[in-house]
């Protein structure tokens, strides 16, 4: 990942929070948004296990990652490296998400999801989805592009492009 990379997705991930970019209110948005918080760090992360000399300083930047996580309850491993740009944590607390899951850009999550594997595969969420509070998405499957998936929803099969599905378990509703 190269500089610009890293501050492409920074910026990307911010905007979704906030659209303006002066520099009060990205550290308003810092210290008010946890689910920026988060993303910042793990942008951080990512970037200096991409560079071989910084890596002595991500040992420091995976400990205050690790703080990150368990003050917001947020359970996403430091190492997946397919998490697109624009990341929306909208609610923290109580979000897991499987070491090899794929995530695509834009997408929004809330609180209480979990993003996990029945044992033969993980899920892969296209971009511009949108997972409710407290939805399962398990299983070898794919959310299509600009799905949303609403509240509370388990999601075991595979969601088409711009659906909307409900329940438990999930059907299409839209």
């Amino acid at each position: 990942m190269t500089k610009q990379e890293y501050k492409d997705l920074l910026r990307s991930d911010y905007l979704r929070y906030n659209s303006n970019c002066s520099f009060f209110n990205r550290l308003k948005t810092y210290k008010l948004k946890p689910g920026y918080e988060w993303s910042y760090w793990y942008r951080k992360l990512c970037y200096q296990n991409s560079k071989a000399y910084l890596k002595p300083l991500a040992f420091l930047t995976r400990l205050h990652y690790h703080k990150v996580c368990i003050k917001y309850g947020i359970d996403i491993p430091s190492h997946i490296p397919q998490i697109g740009a624009g990341f929306l944590i909208e609610h923290f607390s109580c979000i897991v998400i499987h070491t090899d899951a794929v995530i695509g850009k834009n997408v929004t999550i809330h609180q209480g999801i979990v993003i996990g594997t029945n044992g033969r595969g993980v899920p892969v969420i296209e971009d511009d989805v949108n997972i409710g509070a407290g939805a399962a998405v398990i299983g070898p499957i794919t959310v299509g592009k600009g799905a949303v998936i609403g509240a509370n929803a388990v999601v075991t099969h595979d969601v088409p492009a711009g659906a909307v599905v409900a329940g438990n378990p999930a059907h299409i509703i839209k």
